[in-house]
């Protein structure tokens, strides 16, 4: 039997760096939110180790692989799978593909081996592979806080919105970023007042959406500047995801939405019309 679970891309809505630790690691304080574009990532029982990707290659580590060998190693004993990753999520782009891929792996390698282990074990587990991990195994929308691996659940963010997302071809490092960030910039500090509109259902502004990173981002790597400043006319609230390259636009509706789509379109900009996706646990 194979079990086939989607694994939905995020956004930062907010990305708050809030500071540095001695051994150069960023604290943020961040509202996450899964999205519908997704990878696919089957899961079989098998007698020997196949892993198959259909879509880009990977490059880099594989986080899927690593959570295998991190949930063998919790287990004590070999669990072979044949798994096939069907990649849409575009790669290093700031959307979590390799971590929610992971996660989705986790999910449904629990399920196949019937494995016992609490919840609080499989979060462990889970950051061992990717700080972003945790967040994926239950999704929706939550706030992120420490290195990104603790996670609060926040209420779902509401429904009729959409979010158009960009994702220019330019090749963006996540260490760089980060190692440019030296924590002297001061912090716009906009997540406690999303996290609180979402508690108090007060409803949602897109102007409290945002990113710290995105100047240090933009300023590394000029041709994700001029290739998002274009598009910051036709999309005014443009926000970067992550540490980019993958930019989004937040609309109260999918008219308005599916107008800015087409926009686009016209100008050859590929770009995916995404709903925001609530927890699944």
């Amino acid at each position: 039997m194979a079990l086939i679970l989607p694994a939905y891309a995020k956004l930062n809505l907010t990305l708050d760096v809030t500071g540095r630790r001695a051994n150069g690691y960023h604290e943020i304080d961040s509202v996450m939110q899964t999205i519908s574009l997704h990878d696919l990532v089957s899961v079989a029982r098998t007698d020997c180790r196949v892993f198959d990707v259909v879509g880009p290659s990977i490059s880099g580590e594989n986080l899927v692989l690593k959570a295998a060998r991190e949930l063998e190693g919790h287990a004590g004993r070999a669990l072979p799978f044949t798994i096939r990753l069907f990649k849409r999520i575009p790669m290093g782009a700031g959307l979590g593909g390799g971590s929610s891929d992971a996660a989705a792996f986790l999910r449904a390698a629990v399920a196949l081996y019937a494995l016992k282990i609490p919840d609080e074990a499989l979060v462990e587990l889970a950051t061992a592979v990717g700080q972003d991990v945790p967040f994926f195994l239950n999704g929706g929308t939550a706030r992120a806080t420490g290195l990104g691996s603790t996670v609060a659940p926040l209420p779902d963010f509401p429904k009729s919105w959409r979010f158009l997302v960009i994702c220019p071809p330019i090749e963006v490092a996540t260490r760089a970023v980060y190692e440019a960030v030296d924590g002297a910039a001061s912090t716009a500090r906009r997540t406690p007042a999303l996290a609180a509109r979402l508690e108090s259902q007060q409803g949602v502004d897109a102007a409290g959406f945002g990113n710290d990173l995105e100047a240090t981002a933009r300023r590394l790597f000029p041709a994700l500047s001029e290739a998002v400043a274009p598009l910051s006319a036709e999309l005014p609230g443009l926000q970067m995801s992550g540490s980019g390259a993958a930019f989004y636009a937040a609309f109260p509706g999918e008219g308005e939405a599916r107008r800015a789509l087409g926009s686009l379109q016209a100008d050859d900009v590929t770009a995916w019309l995404c709903r925001p996706v609530p927890a699944w646990r």
